[in-house]
């Protein structure tokens, strides 16, 4: 099944910065100056310039909230770094909790440990777990919520762990 609703419209933060930074941040002096943030919503420059703090570089990726040049830019940096063995370290912040389709959520699981398995990256996965009740609901115009605790999204990351409230996915994790 196909995702029914985009959730675009709840990329609404400008200069909020995700709390997935704030959470993988001391992950981040010891590992890639490259990381892509997966579902990275509208607002970027915010995530940008924290990230230089860190020495990293943004590579932005949503297909519902940036362009078509910049997620294509996205990939073929990936390709690249994955050609070349570079590290890329990948986010994905309160992307899954708002896909109605578990198809939809494997796929996008499959894509970041492909990542991580490719490039010896880490990924850093944290969700909105709105009541906690595992019961999805319509919450808008063509928006969702899943409800769901963040350790119910183990099942779609084989080679994740619970850590400090987020998924984190490390290369050595691969069974």
């Amino acid at each position: 099944m196909e995702q029914t609703y985009t959730s675009s419209a709840t990329s609404v933060n400008r200069s909020k910065l995700p709390a997935v930074y704030r959470k993988a941040c001391k992950y981040f002096t010891r590992s890639s100056p490259f990381l892509m943030d997966y579902g990275c919503g509208k607002y970027t420059e915010h995530i940008s310039e924290f990230l230089k703090g860190y020495g990293k570089v943004l590579y932005p990726y949503d297909p519902y909230n940036q362009s078509r040049a910049v997620n294509e830019h996205t990939l073929q940096f990936l390709d690249w770094a994955g050609a070349r063995q570079f590290e890329v370290d990948v986010v994905c912040s309160n992307v899954l909790n708002v896909i109605d389709s578990d198809d939809e959520v494997k796929k996008i699981a499959h894509i970041i440990e492909t990542i991580v398995q490719i490039t010896g990256g880490t990924a850093f996965i944290t969700v909105y777990e709105g009541d906690r009740s595992g019961i999805g609901r319509v919450t808008g115009k063509d928006q969702y919520q899943r409800n769901e605790p963040l350790r119910s999204y183990l099942r779609f990351f084989p080679t994740g762990k619970i850590e400090h409230g987020m998924i984190v996915i490390r290369k050595e994790n691969k069974k």
